[in-house]
Parts: structure tokens; sequence; C-alpha cells
């Protein structure tokens, strides 16, 4: 049986907050976006002003955002922080507002879209970090709800004031387990605290867009794509809840989360069951050099450069024929961290391991893997 708004518990959509029933899932978009090519460049920016002189395959330095555009990447994702240099020195992220501002004026201008992705916090946000900000703790839950949708609605004032307006807004990183812990976690399947702060974020999104006609999709993304049944069950009762969402984002990353039949049959189950809503690999990287972290299980492709481009031109068909939309690469731009990453406790540095670019941040064969 298909989920859409019809089958939602009317008691459970009346408790959430009185917009709620005016900018709801209210059936499928306009299906006008041609598949998604994207990648994440949320570093690359801070480590060009760091230094970092990233090359594209035949060697000549380009600006980070125009090797993307020649590679013919049609959009790009980027995360956003609060407050992510207040953090107890032992670790510093780079994104902040106006930092973002400044990546999707350089995006845009470069006819790229962009996915903006909320963190809600500090550092970083996934199924085991949904911290809370320094300045938010302590609050209720209506006080916290409050300071996501002012939050929320300044950051969309500000991008659309100068002319930036994000394509679409992730409300979130890899909530699984909820998010702005504790007062967001999901406890004992209950979403009830966890989806007053999602709408609160979609809210906000709508109204700082003038209404429901003019705003981006909302997309809610979780990182659970191993399990089908365990997806889908996950997002029918996000919905249950009231949650709002538009678009749905998965991770995938094969060491963690299965092989390609695991991916397409947990694409396929979503797309049967919410027809409405778009599927987008959110975040994907497969390794061009052996990893630092001791994997050794459910790595489809050999630790090369040769094997990364491979597993890219893999998954593509994988994602397309199970009904996807389109596919994200994280960490593009994950190279010589030294000159711009603060973490004196990392151990390894295995997310270079994974960037599209080398360690002379010269870019490998997967840069065409989307193509």
């Amino acid at each position: 049986m298909k989920f859409s708004r019809k089958f939602l518990d009317p008691g459970a959509a009346l408790a959430l907050s009185a917009g709620l029933s005016a900018c709801g899932h209210l059936g499928p978009a306009a299906d006008t976006d041609p598949w998604i090519r994207g990648v994440d460049v949320s570093e690359a920016r801070g480590a060009e002003a760091a230094g970092v002189q990233f090359r594209d395959l035949d060697g000549q330095v380009k600006p980070a955002l125009q090797i993307v555009r020649d590679h013919r990447y049609n959009w790009v994702r980027v995360r956003l922080m609060i407050d992510p240099q207040t953090t107890d020195g032992n670790y510093g992220l780079l994104q902040d507002l106006p930092y973002v501002k400044a990546v999707m004026k350089d995006a845009q201008g470069r006819g790229l879209k962009v996915l903006l992705d909320l963190h809600y916090s500090h550092w970083w946000a996934d199924p085991g970090n949904q911290w809370l900000p320094a300045h938010w703790k302590g609050q209720s839950d209506e006080a916290l709800a409050k300071s996501v949708y002012d939050y929320t609605h300044d950051v969309i004032t500000q991008l659309r004031a100068q002319g930036t307006v994000p394509d679409m807004v992730q409300i979130g990183n890899e909530i699984n387990g909820g998010m702005l812990w504790e007062n967001g976690r999901i406890r004992k399947d209950d979403m009830t605290a966890f989806v007053k702060l999602t709408n609160a974020g979609a809210n906000a999104v709508r109204d700082a867009s003038g209404g429901r006609a003019g705003m981006p999709p909302i997309m809610v993304h979780i990182a659970k794509i191993g399990d089908a049944e365990a997806t889908v069950a996950w997002y029918r009762a996000f919905i249950a809840a009231g949650g709002w969402v538009d678009t749905i984002g998965l991770s995938y990353y094969p060491m963690w989360h299965g092989d390609f039949a695991n991916l397409s049959k947990t694409i396929a189950a979503l797309r049967s069951t919410f027809d409405w809503a778009k599927v987008y690999v959110a975040e994907t990287a497969s390794y061009w050099d052996r990893n630092q972290v001791g994997i050794t299980e459910g790595l489809p492709s050999p630790q090369t450069p040769q094997g990364q481009l491979d597993y890219l031109r893999a998954l593509t068909p994988a994602v397309r024929d199970a009904g996807g939309s389109g596919i994200f690469y994280w960490g593009g731009f994950w190279s010589q961290s030294s000159k711009w990453l603060t973490a004196p406790g990392w151990k390894d540095d295995d997310a270079s391991r994974r960037s599209l670019f080398d360690d002379r941040a010269q870019a490998t064969p997967a840069i065409d893997g989307l193509n």
C-alpha cells in the first residue's frame, strides 16, 4: 500500500504547530529537475583559503567549483554549522553562515544548484552525534523549537537577500535517532518531540520564502540503507507523527550499508511506498587509496583510483534503475587537511582516502564517475 497524507493519524498532526496543515506534503511537485550529479563541496573554500591548490586531471590549477562545473556536475551540497569554531579547542569546522553564503554565491554564479545541509550543531551531525549548540543548552522543547525556527528563518532570509536561494534544504543530517539531543532524541519510537523540531525548521523555510509556493523542497536524510524494511518504517513513523518531508535523502557507504542489491531494494521500496517523494543518495564515497581505519569487509571495488571510478560508474545505474533521482558524493575536496582542519585528537585522515582529489590535490579519475 502506498503511504500518503490520507493515512495520517489526525490527532498526531493536530498536535503540531498550526501551520503544519498548510505546509506538509501536498502531492508531487513539478518533475522538472534533471538527474542530479552532485558533490559535497563543504571543505573546498576553506582548503583554498589555507593554500590548497586544486588541480584538474591534466594538472591545471583551477578554482574548486570550476572543476566541479567542468566535469558536468549540476548540483553541490554544503553543510551549515552553528558556531563551528566555538568548540573546546580540540576540533574546528569551517562552515558558519558567512562561509556558506560565500560558497553559495560562488556555486550559483557558476550555474550550479545547491542543497543546503542544516546540521543544527557546532559539530558533526550523524547517527552517533546530534549535539546541541552551546547557547541552546537548557532550553525547554518549546523554546528549542522556537530557536530552530528563528535560526532557520534568519539563514534563509540572509541567503535570499544576497540572491542565493537554496534549491533544496536538508533539515538535519543523518537524523536516524533524532536531532538536537537530548530534547529531540527519538525514544522508544516516539518521534513527537523530534518532529516538532524538524517541522520548526521546515516552517521557517516556508515562511522566509514567502509561502509554500516559493520555497525549496525539504529533504529528510537518514543512514539506514542496509535494511529496506527498517528504512521504510522510519519514514512511515516520521510522516505519521506529522513530519514534513518533500524528498528523501539516504547515506550509502557500502562498507556500512550493504551491497548494491540492498541499496536498490531500499530505494525501490521507498519509491513504491512514497511515490510522491524523490529519493536521493545524499552521501556516498569510495576509496582511491588504502583506508586508514582497517576496513576490510564490504568494499565493492579495489582501493585504487580505478577502483574508485568503477564504484561510481556502477552506482549510478543501481540508483537510477531502482527509481532514485540522483547522487551526491561526500567529502570530494578533503585533501591536504593538515592545512585547514583543526582536529588534534584524530589518529587518521581516512576521509582523504575517499576524496576526489589525491594528496597533491589533483583530481582522481573518479571526478568523472557520475557522468
